[in-house]
């Protein structure tokens, strides 16, 4: 709020302006998304590098890994990447 209020009246009609534009804006606003094939084809190379893990006996890192918000893809195609170049 950039702007020095007169009054508590003024300043809680602004703050609900906000919040009623931001309320529409979450409505009617532009949303960032993903198509679901790219959510379903990340997920499963996900899954396949704690499944190989697995295989070579690495269990704490392959949970490590089952507890990470997103299964380490990133990380994965970041070293592959790195080691490509």
């Amino acid at each position: 709020m950039s702007v020095l209020h007169k009054s508590e009246i003024a300043r809680f009609r602004e703050q609900q302006a906000l919040e009623e534009e931001a309320m529409r804006l979450a409505f009617s606003g532009f949303a960032i998304t993903a198509r679901h094939d790219f959510i379903a084809a990340r997920m499963q190379r996900g899954g396949e590098r704690i499944l190989q893990l697995i295989a070579e006996g690495k269990h704490e890192e392959a949970q490590v890994l089952m507890n990470s918000e997103n299964w380490g893809v990133e990380e994965a195609v970041e070293k592959k990447s790195e080691s490509d170049a």
